[in-house]
């Protein structure tokens, strides 16, 4: 639910500043120099909207990374509890006889 949630978020937030892009002045452009390309006289809110949205894009993908790996740990760590857990059942299950001949005790008996 809370990733439904996030990415509602997202979505609104980027219909908000897609909705500002379409409305920004003409008179806010900058210069844009990349290392594959150069532009000129692109508008601020082109730069800050795609800005926001590579952003999002890459924080999106390391969260879903993160997630994967917690949840395979908690896989792996569940998978451990269930195996000591039977082995406790099996443990206390045991008769009281068979578990004094495991532990190596000799019994009481005196001849």
């Amino acid at each position: 639910m809370w990733v439904l949630r996030s990415i509602l978020i997202l979505i609104i937030i980027a219909v908000i500043v897609g909705f500002a892009l379409y409305n920004s002045g003409p008179n806010q452009a900058v210069d844009v120099n990349l290392i594959w390309a150069q532009r000129s006289e692109v508008p601020i809110i082109t730069i800050v909207f795609w800005a926001f949205i590579l952003g999002a894009l890459v924080s999106w993908l390391l969260f879903i990374t993160v997630y994967l790996k917690l949840s395979n740990q908690i896989r792996e760590a569940n998978k451990i509890v269930k195996g000591l857990q039977t082995e406790v059942i099996a443990l206390r299950n045991r008769p009281i006889e068979e578990s004094r001949d495991l532990l190596g005790e000799k019994s009481d008996r005196r001849e």
